[in-house]
């Protein structure tokens, strides 16, 4: 069952073989970190330095998208259980907006991780600009190997990282870094339908320019979560909230075609749209956030 944001509950159903399988079992690092840094200018420009959907409240709701990137995160940050004193950690920061927003809004301390050092090094400079650079540590890590010591976080946050791994192996290395009724808060979009050729056709080429292995149903990262010792809080779809994101994306990159024509070549630009477009109108896509509570031993 799913929670809605407005209380009440209504049912996902969703098959549990929804398994987008890249061209490897799992993304090397420069992979990822290349093609983050290849679209990341373009995006940012178009959609602001969140690197994540935006959440509007209903279809007369014309916040822009860097106001709804924003308010996602706080519909993110809301549900981390955590306040002044407590030690935050956010794997797969990008730009370190919602890790500055932690630290502003509710005085947490907070590590920021990633494997993109241009967007650590915006991160760090936003922290700066923001007067919080003493609450939050920017690192270069790799999410599947966290240095850090057992139970040394009171909440883990997690925006559209997880179809970069493995998600059974992922929780289990972030369960292992959460105290005891500690939270993990994961937003990330996910298939509302069983993966068929038809739609791995539409979307696949989305998800291997981003070096995604994976793209799990909610159910699936609810096993995974289990089985890593986290009970699960609350599923709340999302999916009408964040449907404006990419369309919203496309159009901007449409307005600049005649530059990504002339960096990309008129074939190289015409792919790329194609490529943004055909996820932008996948119904089937959705969005969920996802809190767990770490158990006690």
């Amino acid at each position: 069952m799913v929670s809605g944001l407005g209380g009440g509950y209504f049912e996902i159903r969703v098959d549990m073989g929804n398994v987008w399988t890249g061209p490897s079992s799992r993304s090397e690092i420069s992979e990822i970190e290349s093609a983050y840094n290849e679209l990341a200018v373009l995006v940012e420009e178009t959609a602001g330095p969140d690197r994540h959907y935006g959440f509007w409240t209903g279809p007369h709701d014309d916040a822009s998208i860097e106001e709804a990137t924003e308010r996602m995160t706080d519909v993110v940050v809301s549900r981390l259980g955590a306040g002044p004193g407590s030690r935050v950690l956010d794997v797969g920061c990008g730009n370190g907006r919602p890790a500055v927003r932690v630290a502003r809004t509710l005085g947490a301390r907070v590590v920021a991780v990633d494997v993109d050092r241009e967007a650590l090094r915006n991160g760090a400079e936003h922290a700066r600009a923001q007067g919080v650079a003493e609450m939050v540590e920017f690192r270069h890590v790799d999410a599947m190997r966290l240095p850090f010591a057992d139970a040394s976080f009171d909440a883990v946050l997690a925006f559209e990282v997880t179809p970069h791994f493995d998600v059974t192996a992922l929780y289990r290395g972030i369960a292992r870094v959460l105290r005891p009724g500690g939270r993990l808060v994961v937003e990330t979009p996910y298939l509302r339908v069983p993966m068929t050729e038809e739609i791995r056709e539409r979307i696949g080429p989305y998800l291997t320019m981003l070096n995604a292995v994976s793209f799990d149903s909610p159910e699936e990262h609810s096993a995974a979560a289990r089985q890593a010792g986290m009970a699960v809080t609350e599923l709340v779809d999302v999916t009408e909230n964040v449907r404006d994101s990419f369309p919203r994306l496309v159009s901007g990159l449409r307005e600049r075609r005649a530059r990504l024509e002339a960096e990309r070549g008129v074939p190289g630009a015409a792919r790329l749209l194609d490529v943004f477009a055909a996820w932008a109108d996948t119904a089937e896509v959705g969005g969920v956030v996802m809190t767990f509570t770490r158990m006690e031993h």
